[in-house]
């Protein structure tokens, strides 16, 4: 049975129809959130003292990180519930609307809000309802396609969620997972899929039929799809670094460019770009690194900590502004305005690992980032 039970049906969103009544703007709901998740989660206290047993879930800022409050309302049939103790790993925002956001948990499912964090549902799917999520990825052209990551399957629903089917892939192998998911912008019926053993797939027709293309033989981490040309694609690994192909899967490349130097860099964590992919960020062992030609030289950022002192999984950017980049590790937030050449630090009002970060693409000062407890 799921920790958070299913909403009747026809239910909506917590103060939806309030957002409604009075038509709020994008920019006025996300701050009334703000301040109505401080006020039912936090009461008189401030954030940095909440529990250890109750600072899960998604914390969100509207200050570019000076000030946090966690958004984990979930409402029930059964009353309000909330996400605080849950472990949040992945997160993913609908690329063509910022107030939808989606969430894949360690034990409790997947979940998704729909008024930038000031509540958060379950599918209607009973499979989706808890256990793990390893990714969530929105259809960039189709805000009603979802596919999710879960165990040996893909789903995917084309009708906001309505039904899911759970056949879109079927991972034969023992102990082989879904664990990563792409969806190309040009051409939605072009499917990726990263596996647990290192392969990655390729589907045309909308996970009809797949077909092998890549084995690397570690765990997949992440893709990357160039935001000009979706033949061109970045795939990333926990222990053999980045692979790029050019031509759509057909031919890859095991990137150097300068990796090889750095200790660590080989494991990969987490790729971002900015608008125009001129910028990429790779978070590695190492720590972060940039790349300017799409993965093919790479330079180490001069960070506050030492070079692989912490993990960074969580980590964000101003896709307008690349200069302006965002991770969280350890406890603590981190903020540079000048392409990492200085940074600014917050205390993060949680005690769990940051393992995910969202930039709002349209006001960038608005971050979200999911914790979870540490397994490593």
């Amino acid at each position: 049975m799921s920790l958070y039970p299913e909403p009747r049906e026809g239910s909506q969103p917590l103060l939806s129809s309030f957002g409604e009544r009075f038509r709020m703007t994008k920019k006025s709901m996300k701050y009334f959130s703000f301040v109505f998740v401080s006020l039912i989660l936090l009461g008189a206290g401030c954030a940095s003292k909440t529990s250890s047993s109750s600072d899960g879930g998604v914390w969100k800022t509207l200050t570019s990180g000076e000030e946090w409050a966690q958004t984990v309302i979930v409402p029930t049939a059964q009353g309000i519930g909330t996400l605080a103790t849950t472990d949040v790993l992945n997160m993913e925002m609908d690329p063509q609307d910022d107030t939808f956001i989606y969430l894949g948990t360690r034990q409790n499912g997947m979940l998704y809000s729909q008024d930038s964090g000031i509540s958060w549902l379950q599918p209607e799917a009973g499979a989706l309802q808890d256990g793990l999520i390893y990714d969530v990825e929105v259809d960039p052209t189709d805000v009603c396609a979802v596919y999710v990551a879960k165990g040996a399957r893909l789903y995917n629903t084309r009708d906001c969620m309505r039904s899911f089917d759970s056949e879109t892939y079927v991972e034969n192998r023992s102990g082989v997972s879904v664990v990563q998911v792409a969806v190309d912008w040009f051409d939605n019926s072009t499917i990726w899929i990263g596996l647990s053993n290192g392969d990655v797939l390729k589907s045309d027709d909308f996970g009809g039929t797949w077909q092998t293309i890549l084995k690397t033989g570690e765990e997949i981490s992440g893709f990357l799809i160039h935001a000009t040309d979706t033949r061109t694609l970045l795939v990333s690994t926990y222990d053999k670094g980045i692979y790029k192909t050019e031509d759509g899967g057909s031919d890859w490349e095991q990137l150097d460019g300068g990796l090889s130097d750095l200790k660590g860099a080989d494991t990969v964590y987490t790729l971002i770009q900015d608008a125009t992919s001129k910028v990429v960020i790779a978070s590695t062992g190492y720590g972060l690194v940039r790349s300017t030609d799409f993965g093919a030289t790479w330079k180490a950022i001069q960070l506050v900590t030492s070079a692989g002192e912490v993990i960074i999984r969580a980590v964000g950017m101003d896709v307008t502004d690349p200069d302006t980049l965002y991770y969280a590790a350890n406890s603590t937030f981190y903020r540079s305005e000048d392409a990492g050449a200085t940074w600014d630090t917050e205390r993060l009002p949680s005690a769990r690992v940051p393992r995910a970060l969202l930039v709002d693409p349209d006001e960038p000062e608005v971050l979200y980032i999911g914790v979870a407890s540490s397994t490593e």
